[in-house]
């Protein structure tokens, strides 16, 4: 009787294990394809070797070692080739590790307490083991599964020195511990273990934290680049446009002196010319010079038809060349990607002084149903009125989307002194810039 109850704690302590294992590899996203039969016969391996080594040799450092790397093995050629998940198996080794001992001394405890018969105490180390496996287990599934994310942004070998570390400290305060124990307790190793479990799972949740802050540190250094590229643009833009506005100066000149000679303007040839030339040119819609650059650059993507814009009155003189950049580049190229090809298109820029605050408005027609954070743009990720509320956030200032019946309206306002501390902010910008934007203004990343 006492070999077939042997038999049965120690074929079930081996079936939890196993199923344990499994189950913390599961909770891994899959990027290798496998033969269910060959993953069959992996998990076969892990069972046999989980008895055979510990009878060989008798050494748990060897067992953990030996179950370890048949373990890591099991995960990069059936499952997944990720240093992430490698790293999760590594953590879910340490707290098996850890589980073992907390199952052992608390056994031992309990053994002396009360009194336990030998065969009885061997049985209670058997289920404990598996009891404080299962829960720690579920724990780390929950945290992979929800956070998991293989990222570059996450340096793996010191990730994997917390569970490396808690084995061997573990290991090594059960072999150096003895009289200690024998002196205040088995509870220190219990105390101690279940420290080193808590520890390597809160591991999980500090190395995605630092995933998510590399990630997102890469993430703004993007953004600067593409900010410092944008203004860079705008200025060979204006670059471009003085040029031309030379070439065309002289165009005209030649032009009146061929007006004057040949008497062509009853035919009407060199108003059509004049236009034509006018149409090359940059429009003044503002004093603000890189602000200037910019509508021209999004405004003649519209007929003309469809663009108010009345920028006069207001001044803008407190934001940067970049500042102004991120918010109306994101702001008109947004309104004008809704309306291109649309004949009942329009768009209505106003700028008024409110007292002591500056409020701007866009306005333009919707199609699509607005979602915050979200663009109807494909290969967009929605973050352009993001990126505006983070610059205007830089001057106290605010931004309000209104999306009801088709329109579409942005409004930003800056608060009083903005004038002078943006003075203070640096960045190049013109002496002047009036403007002015009545009425709604509507546009953002959720549209189309």
């Amino acid at each position: 009787m006492e070999f077939v109850a042997g038999m049965f704690f120690q074929v079930m302590e081996l079936t939890g294990f196993t199923i344990c294992a499994w189950a913390a590899v599961r909770a891994i996203p899959e990027t290798v394809p496998a033969e269910q039969w060959k993953r069959l016969l992996a998990w076969l391996g892990y069972a046999f070797l989980s008895i055979v080594i510990p009878s060989l040799w008798f050494n748990d450092g060897i067992t953990m070692v030996v179950l370890c790397i048949y373990y890591l093995l099991i995960g990069r050629f059936f499952y997944f080739r990720s240093k992430m998940a490698a790293v999760c198996q590594v953590i879910y080794i340490a707290v098996m590790f850890g589980t073992q001992y907390i199952a052992i001394y608390l056994s031992a405890y309990c053994y002396r307490i009360f009194e336990l018969e030998f065969q009885n105490y061997m049985y209670l180390i058997s289920v404990l083991k598996i009891l404080l496996l299962i829960p720690a287990v579920l724990v780390m599934r929950a945290v992979t599964r929800r956070r998991f994310k293989d990222s570059p942004y996450v340096k793996i070998r010191g990730m994997v020195i917390v569970p490396v570390f808690s084995m061997a400290l573990l290991f090594l305060y059960n072999i150096s511990s003895d009289i200690f124990l024998l002196r205040y307790g088995y509870h220190w190793m219990l105390i101690f273990s279940a420290m080193m479990i808590v520890i390597n799972v809160y591991c999980l949740y500090f190395w995605y934290d630092v995933e998510k802050n590399g990630e997102l540190k890469h993430r703004l250094e993007l953004m600067e680049q593409q900010r410092e590229l944008t203004v860079q643009y705008y200025e060979d833009l204006e670059e471009n446009y003085s040029e031309s506005r030379k070439i065309i100066h002289d165009i005209r000149n030649h032009l009146h002196a061929i007006e004057r000679k040949y008497e062509l303007e009853q035919s009407g040839y060199i108003d059509d010319v004049h236009a034509m030339l006018n149409s090359l040119g940059m429009k003044f819609y503002t004093e603000n010079r890189m602000l200037n650059i910019i509508l021209n650059d999004k405004l003649k993507m519209l007929p003309s038809e469809q663009v108010d814009c009345n920028l006069g009155g207001i001044s803008l003189e407190f934001l940067s060349d970049m500042d102004i950049t991120t918010i109306f580049a994101n702001l008109l190229g947004n309104a004008v990607e809704a309306g291109r090809g649309k004949t009942d298109f329009f768009l209505k820029i106003r700028g008024n002084e409110i007292q002591d605050f500056t409020v701007v408005k866009i306005t333009n027609r919707m199609y699509d149903t607005y979602r915050e954070g979200k663009s109807s743009k494909s290969g967009h990720d929605g973050i352009g009125l993001q990126n505006v509320k983070a610059t205007l956030e830089k001057y106290q200032g605010e931004m309000n989307i209104c999306a009801e019946d088709g329109i579409f309206t942005v409004s930003l306002m800056f608060g009083a002194g903005q004038g002078q501390a943006g003075k203070r902010s640096g960045g190049k910008r013109s002496p002047e810039q009036k403007g002015a934007c009545q009425e709604n203004t509507e546009q953002g990343d959720g549209r189309g």
